[in-house]
């Protein structure tokens, strides 16, 4: 199953959603995305604007691929579940309302020290699933217990 996620921004992010749901037409693959706030609904897969993040995870868990936007949470969690990544910058222009808006450089920087497949445009992402399902099983080294950290402080369990 290839699993689609967008982030929660405001206006969602339409042009990776439809992207994804023609590549996984294409590819006649199973898909599910997490859509957030965007208009584009897919037809080739199905969908929720926004799951609980145990049945979120459980989906990741299940993939065979993760699609999803430039975020460092959505990207942290795929590689901690150990699943191929092909990540789309959102781009538009960095603003103090929104600023993360370009996620393009960050995305190529970490691509150039981890196994993660890049896709500058949301129209090529057929190409890049199938780039990044013919190599190996990517290996992530997490050296730091921060992520853990911050997902047990966030779900409240007030451990450290």
């Amino acid at each position: 199953m290839i699993v689609v996620a967008v982030g929660t921004f405001a206006h969602g992010f339409d042009e990776l959603v439809e992207g994804a749901d023609r590549a996984i037409a294409t590819l006649g693959a199973v898909g599910f995305a997490q859509v957030g706030h965007g208009r584009y609904l897919p037809v080739a897969m199905s969908w929720a604007r926004f799951l609980p993040a145990p049945a979120f995870l459980a989906r990741l868990r299940e993939a065979s691929i993760v699609v999803c936007h430039g975020g460092i949470g959505i990207i942290g969690e795929a590689m901690r579940v150990g699943r191929p990544i092909v990540a789309v910058p959102r781009r538009g222009p960095t603003t103090r309302r929104h600023p993360a808006n370009d996620q393009s450089a960050f995305l190529h920087r970490l691509a150039d020290r981890l196994p993660i497949t890049v896709c500058d445009d949301p129209a090529d992402i057929t190409i890049a699933l199938r780039r990044r399902l013919a190599l190996a099983p990517p290996r992530y080294e997490l050296d730091s217990d921060i992520p853990d950290l911050v997902a047990r402080y966030l779900a409240g369990s007030g451990e450290r």
